[in-house]
């Protein structure tokens, strides 16, 4: 029930920016452990681990000069109404005061210098993140990587925090594509055969487990016989 869960989600996001997909691994019990302190009965197998796979999406170009994806590891930094936030989502728009901003949540993006400003659209942002146009520097967008990815929380719509106990640095090897979106790393087509494949494995063990059931049933009938 939890891969499926995980996969349902994973592929109702497909189609979002920068989505990362959700992985889930288990592992097995020997000596009748519980999964949790709230449950009931025998378990033999519990989730060993449920964690996100950052890997790289596929880069589809936009020709939107405020398009940006990265290539590598790494994240933008954007302003959350209670601290920093981090994302992959690189579809930026100008609000009235210039700012560059996500395109759905208008939060604003951070850079080494600052909140990024500019005077307008037109502009060129090379691989390193510098804002150019008439040949004047305007600013710098700077991309973060954070020293443990298992320590980003999910904030939803493209969003991560990071916990107290990781830190960010500007990262080394990521580049930026102006131009360009990042989309999802999920694979629709391989999801959906998982799903599949998960859902009858579901039914298969539920066949088993009522089998199971009503042989116990049935050997306490013949032990009260006797």
């Amino acid at each position: 029930m939890e891969k499926l869960d995980v996969a349902v989600n994973n592929l109702a996001n497909a189609g979002n920016i920068g989505f990362k997909a959700s992985r889930l691994s288990f592992e097995s019990l020997f000596d009748e452990r519980r999964q949790n302190y709230a449950g009931n009965g025998k378990n033999f197998c519990r989730t060993s681990q449920c964690f996100v796979d950052f890997s790289q999406g596929d880069i589809e170009q936009t020709n939107r000069s405020l398009d940006l994806a990265i290539q590598g590891e790494g994240f933008f930094k954007v302003a959350g109404e209670d601290g920093f936030l981090y994302t992959r989502q690189g579809n930026f728009r100008l609000d009235s005061q210039g700012n560059l901003v996500m395109a759905d949540s208008g939060l604003q993006v951070v850079g080494a210098e600052g909140p990024v400003n500019l005077p307008h659209r037109n502009v060129y942002i090379d691989s390193q993140g510098r804002i150019t146009a008439d040949g004047a520097q305007l600013g710098q967008i700077t991309l973060y990587s954070v020293s443990d990815q298992g320590k980003l929380f999910q904030k939803g719509n493209g969003l991560w925090e990071l916990s107290p106990e990781a830190t960010e640095a500007p990262a080394g090897d990521a580049e930026l594509i102006q131009g360009g979106i990042e989309r999802s790393n999920v694979d629709p087509v391989l999801l959906t055969t998982e799903i599949i494949e998960t859902k009858r494995a579901y039914t298969a063990y539920l066949k088993t487990m009522k089998a199971y059931s009503e042989m116990g049933e049935k050997a306490e009938e013949i032990g009260r016989i006797g």
